[in-house]
């Protein structure tokens, strides 16, 4: 006698939950089809180099001899290549921005959640970035030190370890503060392309 109720009501909330698991793919479905490139391109082009500049900019700081050449060059260089994967992680944080918050932001709130989201998602692309070049560095420094340790007599394998670990040390601390630099510098970024387009930020492209 009480376990039809209990039934029921367990059948109309997974029904519910499914309606709404339905509702939320479709509109994300609808927002990929209507993609604001207009806003993604900005958003992203000023993270890539942004980022890019405190790269090659600790790169010069506590890399390897050998990767600091035509800083300028290598600059527009690696941007330019890293461009894509911005793009791909604004447009992952715009996604994620419309299925919270729905394809048009009306609150100031969800305007601000939503360049949060979008900060968070270049700045951790960028970190990741860093620590690679600098993963790189401190392979190119250690194998320098190996070198050097096995043409120089005068040059000892414990120097040669505190050589590496002064180097290991030398890019965690690159790393960690490239990580805050990149941080202050997507917030101000960002919230400048949000400025120029008169504070609003479009998650979808109108289509008539």
């Amino acid at each position: 006698m009480t376990t039809m109720p209990a039934t029921s009501a367990t059948s109309a909330t997974s029904a519910t939950s499914a309606s709404a698991g339905t509702e939320s793919r479709r509109s994300l479905r609808t927002w990929l089809k209507t993609i604001p490139w207009l806003t993604i391109l900005p958003l992203a082009a000023v993270m890539a180099y942004a980022d890019g500049f405190w790269m090659i900019s600790l790169r010069g700081a506590a890399g390897a001899i050998e990767r600091t050449q035509a800083p300028f060059t290598t600059w527009l260089r690696e941007s330019t290549l890293t461009l894509p994967i911005f793009v791909l992680a604004v447009i992952g944080a715009l996604a994620l921005a419309a299925r919270l918050f729905g394809p048009i932001l009306r609150k100031p709130r969800t305007i601000l959640a939503t360049a949060l989201i979008v900060v968070a998602a270049g700045t951790l692309i960028g970190i990741y970035l860093i620590a690679t070049s600098s993963a790189y560095d401190y392979s190119l420094q250690t194998s320098q030190a190996q070198l050097m340790s096995s043409v120089s007599n005068t040059t000892t394998g414990t120097m040669s370890a505190h050589q590496n670990q002064a180097s290991l040390g030398l890019q965690l601390k690159a790393v960690g503060y490239g990580s805050g630099l990149l941080l202050v510098t997507n917030l101000v970024a960002v919230g400048w392309v949000i400025a120029l387009r008169g504070g609003r930020l479009n998650l979808r492209t109108t289509r008539d």
